[in-house]
């Protein structure tokens, strides 16, 4: 708080960062966790959509706040969207805006959505005739774009169980469902602007390291 700088704590295991995490979370509610698989080799497999939406949670906060991000070796090293850029990623849609509906679902696609018959989990999308069906990352529900021509005429957010309209609202503004892969890359630490890093058991942080580049 004094410095006004963000804090990165780096653990060599995803174990150890939830644990930090839960303890510091305690003492300060600005306390975030960038959480990735300890494992090389889970990068060729199917990417765990819980720890990635936390990584989502996390990045979208630091745009607001000055934080503790709790991360482990793995989360400290990926390669994430180039910052310079992220923030242009978000889009944001209203009421009377003028798009066509085909450029949308393009935009969806570069975003990371998943395009399916019904939405009922984040990160999904649907498209019936002029009614896009969207369940933005990170809220707690989908919304349903009604288009007139290429106008978008009206936005609700709707109950993803049953499928009847919640309320509607003049504005959404879509996020990345996934670390959009860009020409050039950025990390934790460049998201976090010159953060001060603090390790938990540096030795251990070193040799994981050192077998992550035999590996």
């Amino acid at each position: 708080e004094n410095k006004k700088k963000n804090i990165i704590v780096l653990t060599s295991t995803l174990f150890e960062a939830n644990k930090f995490f839960n303890l510091i979370k305690k003492a300060n509610d600005k306390t975030y966790l960038f959480p990735m698989d300890d494992f090389l080799t889970s990068q060729a497999l199917a990417i765990s959509p819980e720890l990635k939406t936390t990584r989502i949670e996390t990045l979208e906060a630091l745009k607001e706040n000055t934080g503790i991000v709790v991360t482990n070796l793995m989360g400290f090293l990926r390669f994430l969207t180039d910052a310079k850029v992220s923030d242009k990623l978000n889009i944001k849609l209203q009421k009377g805006m003028n798009i066509n509906r085909d450029k949308l679902v393009s935009i969806l696609e570069e975003l990371d959505y998943i395009r399916d018959t019904i939405v009922t989990s984040t990160g999904e999308y649907a498209v019936r005739g002029f009614v896009i069906d969207i369940f933005v990352t990170l809220s707690e529900h989908p919304i349903r774009i009604e288009f007139f021509g290429s106008e978008i005429e009206s936005i609700r957010y709707f109950d993803e169980e049953t499928q009847k309209s919640i309320k509607e609202i003049e504005e959404i503004t879509l996020i990345p469902n996934g670390e959009i892969n860009t020409e050039n890359k950025s990390s934790l630490f460049d998201y976090m602007k010159e953060p001060i890093v603090v390790f938990i058991d540096e030795s251990q942080i070193e040799a994981s390291y050192k077998k992550l580049e035999e590996e």
